[in-house]
């Protein structure tokens, strides 16, 4: 496709840079609502957990619910700050600087929904991936959510890049320790 130098943005060769410098945003808007739809799961959770009777009592005042009830939390607080980290950190840095924090809240975000929606499948049994709950078309969504932008492996691999390209410290060789029958 031929385009006229009038209209071209940036430069000639850069219309993927242009792509890329939009997928961040898209990135942490998806994880953003994927926290959302963890609450979602959450709510349908204490929804079930409160009404339901099994074996003579309340879900709710089962311990192993209880716990559950309790991870999910944890669980949506911890996604919910890293992808509050990842959005700050591209406002105030830029998104080049952010790509580690998006990568990292794009593997985090959906592997924590996915967990909380299982969960919430379990504590509905079979209801959960019955017609007559949600539960099951969430976790559809989400595990597709996985693979959208790029797998997982992509995301791990491009953190773990990062990370390796950073110099090495002394505070990581002092808790390492240096072998002294080993030639490095």
């Amino acid at each position: 496709v031929r385009v006229p130098v009038s209209n071209m943005l940036l430069g000639e060769g850069r219309g993927f840079e242009i792509a890329q410098g939009r997928l961040g945003p898209g990135r942490i808007h998806h994880c953003m609502r994927t926290v959302g739809v963890a609450e979602m799961a959450l709510e349908a959770m204490l929804f079930r957990a409160q009404r339901r009777v099994a074996f003579g009592h309340i879900l709710a005042k089962k311990d192993a619910v209880r716990m559950t009830i309790a991870e999910a939390r944890i669980s949506i607080a911890q996604t919910r700050q890293l992808c509050y980290l990842a959005a700050v950190i591209a406002d105030e840095r830029g998104f080049k600087e952010a790509r580690k924090y998006i990568a990292m809240i794009k593997v985090a975000a959906p592997r924590a929904a996915l967990k909380i929606v299982d969960e919430a499948i379990q504590m509905h049994g079979a209801h959960g991936v019955s017609q007559d709950s949600r539960l099951s078309d969430l976790y559809t969504d989400l595990r597709t959510l996985r693979v959208a932008d790029g797998p997982d492996v992509v995301h791990l691999a491009s953190i773990a890049a990062i990370e390796l390209a950073r110099p090495l410290t002394a505070q990581g060789e002092s808790v390492s320790g240096i072998n002294k029958n080993i030639e490095l």
